[in-house]
Parts: C-alpha cells; sequence; structure tokens
C-alpha cells in the first residue's frame, strides 16, 4: 500500500490498496487522496484494491463518516474502482461505498481492469 498519487497520463489520481490495513495505515493513505484532490484541482480517482482481502468494519465506518465528506469537499465526484478477485475484497469495498453511493453526489463505479477504470473516467 503507497500513497496517492496525480497520474498526468490517466489525468487522475491514482491509489491502491492491498491485504488488510490497519485502521492508521488506511487513514493515512486514504488521506493522501484528500491532499491530491487539493493539490491537484481533479474531482477523479482511480482507487485499485484489486489486492485487498478484507477492509475491516472500523476502516469502513470511518471512510462513510470521515473520509468521503472531506474528498467530497475537496472536490471528488467521480470514483472508478478496479475490484477485488477475491468476493471478500470485492464485499468490501462495495460496503465501504454504499452510503456515498446512495446519496449520490459522488458517481461510482467498479472495474475489472485499469484500462476500463481509465476509459471511463476520461468521458468524465
Amino acid at each position: 500500500m503507497k500513497k496517492a498519487y496525480y497520474d498526468n497520463q490517466a489525468e487522475c489520481i491514482i491509489v491502491e490498496f492491498s491485504g488488510s490495513p490497519e485502521l492508521e495505515i488506511f487513514k493515512q493513505v486514504a488521506d493522501s487522496i484528500v491532499d491530491e484532490l487539493e493539490k491537484n484541482k481533479t474531482s477523479k480517482v482511480l482507487n485499485n484494491v484489486s489486492g485487498l482481502t478484507m477492509n475491516t468494519i472500523e476502516n469502513q465506518e470511518w471512510t462513510q463518516n470521515d473520509w468521503f465528506p472531506r474528498a467530497e469537499k475537496a472536490g471528488l465526484k467521480y470514483y472508478a474502482f478496479i475490484l477485488a478477485d477475491d468476493v471478500f475484497g470485492q464485499v468490501s469495498a462495495e460496503q465501504t461505498n454504499e452510503k456515498a453511493d446512495e446519496e449520490g453526489n459522488i458517481k461510482i463505479e467498479y472495474f475489472d481492469s485499469k484500462e476500463k477504470a481509465v476509459a471511463w473516467l476520461a468521458e468524465q
């Protein structure tokens, strides 16, 4: 797992999550997305969670209640996910995004490849 970065070619912020991250590490990486949104004045994020095995309930709750409101305020509008092959990782990602997806202020889509995710973001 590493910090988010702006990809000039894809014209979006890219971040990768893997394993089952502890809350403090998860927060550091997620907060780097907010930093990059503000720094690059973009509204698009590609989150590669293909290596995620499980996102803890604690991480999910923090994301829903703390991170998503800050990310939206920082400009997030389009959020593409490359889902894990692991069904538990897929469900974890979808559960984490459920509240934000229902509110509808951030458009969230799920993909099985980086190429498809980047193409969708380019259309936005």
